[in-house]
């Protein structure tokens, strides 16, 4: 389960999920700029009726205190419940940490340290692809160039590597000029 605060200070999420960077990347693709991940909470717990049992409680207790879904996030997310007034932070805060104190196994981690691991992780496979996506996108650049139509973007690229450099996750650390090449696609203009 997870609280996760809004960086404008206005409201903040609570909900739960099985992959908190595919959660987040749903509500938002630069979800690194509108969460303050430094704050969020991640709670693991061995079963889902427990995980379920404690984003009731906090859920319940928070009812008198909702606040409207950001405009940003998209309908198809499914997050347009369960936000609550930012005020109210501390008393998710208080509950959520009671919650992990009563289970011996139940694990509390920062938002922001928890996707910097994950991110960490996948960092190999994310090489891989971005190598792969920097190709096609100087390909379509060229293409365009000669005045054929292309479909290929690099936006998707940009929002990866602004990612890991917002997590401080070191990438392409074997291969310099890989790195200098993706960069570079996914600053092209076409």
């Amino acid at each position: 389960m997870y609280l996760l605060p809004l960086r404008d200070c206005t409201a903040f999420k609570v909900g739960m999920t099985c992959n908190p960077l595919q959660r987040l990347t749903t509500f938002s693709v630069r979800y690194f700029e509108r969460f303050d991940l430094s704050q969020g909470l991640l709670l693991r717990m061995p079963t889902r009726n427990e995980v379920r049992a404690v984003e009731s409680s906090i859920k319940k207790l928070l009812a008198p205190h909702v606040a409207d879904c950001p405009d940003w996030v998209p309908k198809e997310a499914g997050g347009y419940t369960e936000w609550f007034a930012a005020p109210h932070w501390s008393m998710a805060e208080a509950h959520l940490r009671e919650s992990q104190q009563c289970k011996e196994v139940a694990q509390l981690h920062l938002a922001q340290d928890f996707l910097r691991e994950q991110l960490h992780r996948l960092a190999g496979m994310f090489e891989l692809w971005a190598a792969d996506n920097a190709k096609r996108v100087c390909d379509s650049a060229y293409s365009a160039s000669l005045g054929y139509e292309v479909n290929t973007s690099n936006r998707s690229l940009r929002i990866w590597l602004d990612a890991y450099r917002h997590f401080d996750v070191p990438i392409f650390t074997d291969d310099p000029a890989t790195l200098q090449f993706v960069r570079r696609s996914a600053q092209l203009h076409y």
